[in-house]
């Protein structure tokens, strides 16, 4: 019984090496394989790929066929294109009448169908075949080109090609390495990649996750979903900020404004024209068209009688009066005098029509600004001090900055 077994096993064995062996080499525009030993497989291909667990990909009269190491046609040539997916799938294309489209399916190893050739494009993730089907409808033809209206749509086969999500999806977008975000019509959802929804399809909008929290929009309400599906913040409100440090800013539909934590509890609320997302634990606020600073509790830190207002974030806070800018603290304390004619920040600050500002790095080790104070220019910190100090020269200024700058 030992004597079989160990037969087998060296069978195996010679059979691996054998196939691995085999290398593709070309005579008179004709390929063929051999090995070490010589000619296995005669040139008669018009080419070849090497050898992949006993299969390898080879082409005649421009078209793809597979064959095993015995030369033995596996999948006959009736394909522009084929690819291996793993060791027993095997993804195959047919061009269309159009430029770079296909049509794609998937064939196991004995050449049956897994999925046929009705879709555009096919992907192997996580051991299951995500899909692309398309749809085209002719607008007008003419002798050169077609006009036509093209709709693709997006689904989930297992490796056996059992639907797991019907490919009618028009959009699908991952958000974890399982989970989807995915749209239909007019609404989103939330699914598992072995088709669980976590969430249904039946909100209107559905923003980007931070801090495990999305916004969604259920009619002309917004509230918050975690990546488990459930509703932290059930759809209420107007509009909403994305999270960040755990507080979002809110707005109800009768106009009131503030602040809420993660798990959904108001912090501060109030009437406000525009309520900026908070850093450092204070926001930018304005009231009656004048601008000021607030902490999260609602205190006034800078009083509202500014006409503008910059913030880097979580850096330089200055505000403007009489043309005049000044700096401050996140404590609402003055620093500088009114003196700035203008004043321009190198880091992220607030978008202009949003609260929250894509971060990026500023590229120096502190918050620094450029400043223009009576014809002249300086760079100060978010202290307000002189890093570099006032010269007539902006070329200069701009040189000594470069010095600062992290390498």
């Amino acid at each position: 019984m030992n004597n079989i077994f160990k037969t087998i096993f060296l069978f195996i064995i010679s059979v691996n090496c054998f196939s691995q062996e085999l290398k593709v080499f070309e005579i008179d525009s004709l390929f063929g394989y051999k090995n070490d030993e010589g000619i296995i497989i005669k040139p008669q291909y018009q080419y070849a790929n090497e050898f992949i667990e006993n299969k390898a990909i080879v082409y005649k009269n421009n078209k793809a066929g597979v064959i095993n190491t015995n030369n033995k046609l596996i999948i006959p040539f009736k394909y522009d294109k084929i690819y291996f997916l793993n060791d027993s799938l095997i993804y195959v294309k047919n061009r269309t009448k159009y430029s770079h489209e296909y049509q794609c399916g998937v064939l196991n190893k004995n050449n049956k169908v897994v999925l046929p050739l009705i879709f555009s494009e096919i992907y192997l993730k996580n051991e299951k075949l995500f899909v692309e089907k398309q749809k085209d409808s002719l607008i007008s033809k003419t002798q050169f080109t077609d006009t036509r209206s093209i709709k693709k749509t997006y689904g989930i086969y297992d490796l056996n090609g059992k639907p797991i999500l019907e490919p009618v999806y028009d959009w699908f977008k991952k958000i974890g390495s399982d989970t989807l975000r995915v749209s239909k019509g007019q609404y989103y959802a939330m699914v598992k990649s072995n088709g669980e929804f976590l969430a249904n399809l039946k909100y209107s909008a559905f923003g980007e996750f931070h801090n495990n929290r999305a916004a969604v929009r259920v009619d002309s309400s917004y509230g918050f979903i975690d990546k488990s599906g459930y509703e932290v913040v059930k759809p209420q409100f107007y509009s909403v900020s994305k999270y960040y440090n755990k507080i979002t800013v809110f707005r109800k539909h009768n106009g009131q404004v503030g602040f809420m934590d993660i798990n959904g509890k108001t912090l501060y609320e109030s009437v406000y024209e525009i309520l900026r997302y908070p850093h450092l634990e204070c926001a930018a606020a304005r009231k009656n068209e004048k601008w000021g600073l607030i902490d999260l509790k609602g205190k006034t830190l800078v009083p509202f009688t500014h006409n503008d207002y910059l913030r880097e974030f979580e850096g330089i806070i200055a505000f403007k009066k009489n043309n005049k800018w000044a700096i401050f603290d996140q404590k609402g304390n003055q620093l500088t005098e009114y003196k700035f004619d203008s004043l321009f920040v190198f880091g992220s600050k607030e978008s202009p029509s949003s609260s929250f500002w894509k971060l990026k790095e500023n590229g120096f080790k502190e918050s620094l600004g450029l400043v223009e104070e009576s014809n002249m220019y300086a760079v100060i910190n978010n202290k307000g001090e002189y890093i570099v100090p006032l010269n007539k020269s902006k070329n200069q200024l701009f040189e000594s900055l470069e010095k600062l700058k992290i390498r």
